[in-house]
């Protein structure tokens, strides 16, 4: 005779609990749709939403004391941190010839992936700006990773405060800066406004070839003597030109007048490796350079920086007529 089974209710889910299972994806739905269009999450729209309508009552910063206490003696207000990233995967990219003779190339499906990465994180950022109605984002922290066990994975960070300007209009988008809280009041005082985070970036490859390589390692001929490596130096001038390029690229459509602030980072890596025959090695280079500023404008025609006034601070150690020391300061006029 058959039994039936029948289901302990304590593992039956309650009418609760599917709805708010259902609801969970929904709004992973909802996310990752967001996500694949470049947005934000929904949980992130939902907490600058939340925190707008409550007016800010109690703000979030990555600012230092100095900073904040000078942008609050400015009147900026600082809003909250906000941040933007991406989890990128990389592509196949063939880099090694197994050549005779010297070849070099970029390495494009790799600067496309790093330049798209950060765009992402940098745009996700900029939407948190404008969802708590901010003016821009100064102080942003722009970092890059990689993951030991993820080698076709990297990670675009960007964090920043999110601020207010007093008495001034909101533009059609937030801008972003990398620039500290001491370099921001120094451009606004010089007369120039930032309008955006600049990136370029270039992979480049170069495979010295059997022959080049067994020359240089060679105890007879040019291995013997001291002599540059032209196809090496040659490609750090060529990625420096490339990644240079397309930040200026980005700064022209920005409109902006330059790009000050900016940070050069150059990865090398030196590959020796051979093959089945022992006579052909190859001696290879992987070069990535990676430039970051900030874009900026000009906001009026004569621009005037405040001159430093050099003062002059000495500590008479005579004892006073009750003993104490005193400070003697000379003010240049």
């Amino acid at each position: 005779m058959l039994r039936r089974l029948y289901m302990p209710l304590w593992k039956r889910p309650s009418p609760e609990e599917k709805q708010r299972r259902l609801e969970e994806q929904r709004e992973a739905e909802e996310s990752r749709q967001a996500l694949e269009a470049g947005g934000l999450p929904l949980k992130a729209r939902v907490r600058l939403n939340e925190e707008m309508s409550a007016g800010h009552p109690l703000f979030t910063s990555d600012l230092s004391t100095n900073e904040f206490l000078l942008t609050r003696q400015l009147g900026y207000q600082p809003l909250s941190q906000v941040m933007g990233s991406s989890i990128y995967h990389v592509g196949w990219q063939y880099a090694r010839r197994y050549t005779w003779n010297t070849s070099a190339n970029e390495l494009i499906t790799l600067s496309q992936a790093h330049q798209h990465a950060a765009q992402l994180a940098l745009g996700r950022l900029q939407q948190e700006a404008a969802l708590l109605r901010a003016h821009g984002v100064i102080g942003v922290r722009f970092t890059q990773r990689r993951y030991e066990w993820g080698s076709h994975l990297l990670e675009y960070t960007a964090i920043g405060t999110a601020i207010r300007l007093p008495q001034s209009p909101l533009g059609a988008q937030p801008f972003i800066s990398d620039l500290s809280g001491q370099e921001f009041w120094t451009l606004l005082q010089a007369g120039y406004y930032p309008t955006g985070v600049v990136t370029g970036y270039c992979s480049y490859y170069v495979s010295l070839g059997s022959r080049m390589t067994q020359q240089l390692k060679g105890w007879w001929g040019v291995g013997g003597v001291n002599q540059e490596i032209v196809p090496f130096a040659q490609a750090v001038y060529t990625a420096r030109h490339l990644a240079m390029t397309r930040a200026d690229a980005m700064g022209k459509n920005l409109q902006a007048v330059g790009i000050v602030g900016m940070h050069i980072e150059n990865e090398r890596n030196v590959i020796e490796y051979e093959t089945d025959n022992p006579s052909a090695k190859y001696l290879d280079l992987f070069m990535h350079f990676a430039v970051t500023g900030t874009a900026i404008v000009a906001r009026k025609k004569e621009h005037h920086i405040p001159s430093l006034k050099p003062t002059l601070t000495l500590t008479d150690l005579r004892p006073g007529y009750y003993g104490q020391n005193r400070e003697l300061t000379f003010n240049e006029e």
